[in-house]
């Protein structure tokens, strides 16, 4: 069979000569099917009407297209974008820190400032905003303004991202959080309270992680308060009345 298909990349169309493909296995000899059948079906099933993925899986495109042909699947539209890159230009690797959502989520980062970071590794609105909600990003987001060029991951920016949707959520769902971990990790015995929640509204502009809250209430509480304000320096100022030893 001769013929081309079309596919979305960035701005660009790619086509493929079918007479050049050949025939290629959807099933192996113990029974289980292949990558391309399985995310094929997968994929149809569920009426996905948009598949959007790296550029490293363009080569599987053309197969899964026959397939959805053969099996009379409705033809989704493909889109391929460029690679997350490391700093040093490389594939984003393990080698480079964390690379899964669970290791990102163990970490203290949030779901919604994952996402609002992500869409902005070569996606912009065409504005200077960088703080998108889920529900922004679903009004915002055109495949149109994605770049062909590979986006480099800064973690830098991520924690700050992080930090910005931190503060971002109402009051009670933050104490709820951080006053859950410092539970959790054993600096406090209890999850709620007066003390918790001042806490938390005192120190959240410090906080970019949730991981880091645990830190900075630490810092909070063994800091040397009474060796400071009875110090000889504000004695001698007429803070306190006398110097006292500690």
């Amino acid at each position: 069979m001769a013929g081309h298909y079309n596919f979305v990349c960035g701005i660009m169309k790619v086509s493929w000569n079918l007479d050049t493909l050949g025939d290629f296995v959807i099933m192996r000899s113990n029974g289980q099917p292949v990558y391309n059948f399985c995310v094929t079906v997968d994929d149809a099933t569920m009426a996905i009407s948009h598949v959007i993925r790296a550029e490293e899986h363009l080569p599987n495109t053309l197969r899964q297209a026959l397939i959805y042909k053969s099996l009379g699947f409705p033809m989704p539209s493909f889109a391929h974008v460029s690679l997350i890159l490391a700093p040093d230009r490389s594939k984003l690797s393990k080698r480079h820190g964390a690379t899964s959502v669970g290791q990102f989520k163990e970490m203290g980062y949030l779901p919604r400032a994952m996402v609002n970071y992500l869409a902005l590794l070569g996606w912009g609105d065409g504005t200077e905003n960088e703080f998108f909600t889920l529900e922004k990003l679903v009004e915002k987001f055109t495949i149109d303004r994605v770049n062909k060029g590979g986006a480099i991951f800064d973690s830098t920016k991520l924690r700050w991202m992080n930090g910005q949707h931190l503060r971002y959520l109402p009051s009670e769902e933050l104490i709820n959080i951080i006053g859950s971990r410092w539970k959790d990790t054993g600096i406090l015995t209890e999850s709620g309270g007066t003390f918790v929640q001042e806490a938390v509204l005192l120190l959240k502009d410090g906080i970019d992680l949730i991981n880091d809250s645990e830190k900075v209430l630490s810092n909070l509480l063994c800091y040397p308060f009474y060796e400071t304000l009875t110090s000889a320096d504000y004695w001698m100022m007429g803070f306190v009345k006398s110097p006292i030893a500690c």
